[in-house]
């Protein structure tokens, strides 16, 4: 089936949801707030998009949803979800952004916030919340299912266009980050009972944590990405010296990510074995290596030995910056080890490698067999396959080489993708509520 058929499938069944759900509260809930106050939590809502952030799987994120959930539980599921839909499609409508885009957006943020806040009275939520002990329950529910919802239409349509697969995108952009979001959301229940107490002056005043979080989010995010970039600039200068292997630390990261997030570890442990896949060649700086590098035949044996002293000097630079000291240093300096302990710099064996090197060597391997050399033309898909399948067990972990080989995101890298590396989206794991899809239909986008 085409991108766009299951993207407008995804579109239209949204629209119906969302038009029902309107249709539906605004029979049962049919009070409404004044006009002043639609406007001000709707120009609010528009404010805090301003300040939106790129999201690790494609899509952005803003700190607009506590707004959007202090309207639901001020105003009730039929307001809260229009004064929802009217600002996002007040911001996107700014930025030019295609009609299918904006219903899509539009819609599923307003089934967020209005099934979110149905869950909200349905277990005793009070509208507006009477105090603040008693709707804390009833809030946390409502969180929970406004992110849910959220997410997964979100990474639907990013996997759709991207054709990723959906549990690999919901994992990139949300897990992981629950306690970031229940954190940041509780400041809509502080909102919402200084808005009962106070009125508009309490809004706005309540509304200072919320741009106070921005703020301090958006300072880490830029950090994040400069430090990033440097790194790969590093990385870049190190690989021009060899043609045929410029691009392989940011393919072998691509690949290093894949593996990972088949193996569902933590946030943490990504951004560490992404790093350490980043940087483990970074010792082939030293001059020694210079004409290894250069050298268009196999190496000989005492040209190898050499070259095997990179991995030991890897490490060595790696561990010059404090925060990388200790699992990314290890991953590093252990990259060559083999599962049957004939590998080097340490000869360790099995599962006392760490897992870092091992996931490192596999894709480092993979890189190597899918890459032009002077000596031969990169290997197929089906060959890498088999070459991984035979030497599992003793060069490779078993268990990681059965999931990479039957990965269908690691087979699309393999079969072609990492050697667009300088294209593609290589954004560290960020902690980031995703709200929107963005960029064309089918592209993750850049806030």
């Amino acid at each position: 089936m085409a991108k766009s058929v299951k993207f407008g499938i995804l579109v239209s069944f949204l629209l119906l949801a969302a038009s029902a759900l309107l249709a539906w509260t605004y029979q049962v809930f049919p009070a409404r707030p004044s006009l002043e106050s639609l406007l001000a939590f709707t120009i609010v809502a528009f404010l805090l998009e301003q300040g939106s952030t790129k999201l690790s799987a494609g899509g952005i994120g803003s700190t607009s949803f506590v707004i959007h959930i202090a309207a639901g539980i001020i105003f009730g599921p039929f307001w809260g979800s229009i004064i929802t839909g009217v600002g996002t499609v007040m911001w996107l409508g700014t930025l030019q952004w295609a009609p299918v885009r904006l219903t899509f957006n539009g819609c599923q943020r307003m089934l967020s916030i209005g099934i979110g806040t149905l869950v909200y009275m349905y277990v005793g939520g009070t509208i507006p919340p009477s105090s603040l002990k008693e709707s804390l329950f009833p809030f946390l529910l409502l969180s929970i299912t406004y992110f849910l919802i959220n997410s997964t239409a979100v990474s639907a349509a990013i996997s759709i266009g991207s054709n990723r697969p959906f549990r690999e995108v919901w994992s990139l952009n949300s897990r992981g980050v629950i306690g970031y979001d229940l954190a940041a959301s509780s400041i809509a229940l502080l909102l919402a009972w200084v808005y009962t107490d106070w009125g508009l002056v309490g809004l706005f005043i309540a509304v200072l944590p919320t741009l106070v979080v921005r703020h301090v989010y958006v300072m880490y995010r830029d950090l994040q990405d400069s430090s990033r970039e440097l790194l790969e600039v590093m990385v870049k200068s190190i690989e021009a010296r060899d043609p045929y292997t410029s691009g392989h630390s940011l393919r072998v990261r691509m690949l290093s990510r894949a593996i990972a997030l088949e193996l569902g570890l933590s946030i943490k442990d990504l951004e560490q074995i992404e790093t350490a896949a980043l940087l483990h060649d970074v010792g082939k700086i030293h001059e020694e290596f210079a004409p290894l590098l250069r050298k268009e035949s196999r190496l000989t044996p005492e040209e190898t030995a050499l070259m095997q002293t990179h991995a030991e000097k890897s490490a060595e630079l790696v561990g010059i910056v404090s925060k990388f000291r200790g699992t990314i240093q290890e991953s590093v300096r252990h990259h060559h080890e083999r599962w049957d302990g004939q590998g080097y710099p340490a000869g360790l064996s099995g599962e006392d490698i760490p897992l870092g090197s091992r996931i490192i060597l596999l894709a480092d391997t993979i890189d190597a067999m899918t890459t032009d050399r002077p000596y031969r033309k990169r290997l197929d898909v089906e060959v890498v396959i088999a070459e991984l399948q035979k030497c599992k067990g003793s060069q490779f972990d078993p268990k990681l080489a059965d999931v990479t080989t039957s990965s269908l995101s690691v087979r699309t890298l393999i079969a072609g993708t990492t050697h667009d590396a300088d294209n593609a989206d290589l954004s560290p794991i960020s902690s980031k509520k995703i709200t929107l899809l963005r960029k064309g239909i089918w592209k993750a986008g850049n806030a």
